[in-house]
């Protein structure tokens, strides 16, 4: 019986040959971690006959894409994968390098018959599919998150805070805050006749930004104080609860220009490198 076992890495993979008696019988490691590299780690494998087993360690996300290729390779390779091993309690070689780390593998799938084996269950990778997507979105939402300085913007969460940057696409192409509440729509049209004055809905520019904007606005006059008092004001003044809104996108559209201003200066900055 010869025993193959892998030490998986993000940038390359060590496989050592073994033979029953964990005598070391062949090493090879792998330039990269794509399909064809794994491929050609099968055929090297010929060389040592048709009874042989894989025994991939355990490494979640620099094992699984090793794992399904081999698996899916099964039926044209002979003596395809068959278990992986977690332990390596026992090995005779002391030190710590790829090499090494493969050899332990092997030698603990030798000492350990009934380790788990893998083969393709296509439901159980649709759920793995789902799964590795939903963490692919939770790691898209915290990169937004984290880019995001200015988050402590009252009413602007995770998803609107996305929302924006997107809409935006990138702050410094505009002149001047105006340009900018001109382009997202919150810049009224002022109307009036003799001494009446007022201003009404801007249908121009970016509804996608304007809507993100009135989200917040909307946030902002159930639970921001200061928000409240200035629709206050404004009702008082005269205005509709409407206008009192769209007073309230406006002054809410200059505050993510600021913000939107001093979290790219802060990107832009050079970082101190430690000499």
């Amino acid at each position: 019986m010869i025993m193959l076992g892998i030490d998986a890495h993000k940038r390359t993979h060590t496989a050592v040959t073994v033979d029953e008696l964990g005598r070391q019988l062949g090493v090879r490691t792998t330039t990269a971690t794509s399909r064809a590299d794994h491929l050609e780690l099968m055929r090297w494998s010929d060389q040592f006959g048709p009874d042989r087993t894989w025994a991939v360690e355990d490494c979640r996300h620099l094992s699984r894409q090793l794992e399904r290729d081999m698996l899916a390779a099964a039926n044209d390779w002979s003596g395809g994968p068959k278990m992986r091993a977690h332990a390596r309690e026992g090995a005779r070689t002391y030190g710590k390098s790829d090499p090494i780390d493969a050899l332990a593998v092997a030698r603990a799938a030798l000492r350990e018959p009934n380790l788990p084996t893998a083969y393709l269950d296509e439901s159980a990778r649709e759920v793995r599919l789902l799964v590795d997507h939903r963490e692919d979105l939770i790691g898209e939402r915290t990169r937004h998150i984290n880019r995001l300085r200015w988050r402590e913007v009252h009413g602007v969460a995770a998803v609107s805070a996305a929302k924006l940057i997107g809409e935006v696409a990138g702050v410094g192409r505009f002149r001047s805050r105006h340009a900018f509440a001109r382009h997202n729509g919150t810049a009224p049209t002022p109307v009036w006749s003799g001494n009446t004055e007022r201003h009404r809905l801007s249908r121009a520019g970016n509804r996608q930004l304007n809507a993100a904007i009135h989200r917040v606005a909307l946030t902002q006059a159930r639970s921001h104080p200061q928000a409240r008092v200035y629709l206050d004001q404004r009702l008082q003044a005269g205005a509709t609860r409407k206008e009192a809104i769209r007073s309230l996108k406006r002054r809410l559209s200059d505050v993510v220009y600021r913000a939107m201003l001093a979290d790219a200066a802060t990107q832009e900055r050079p970082q101190a490198v430690a000499a």
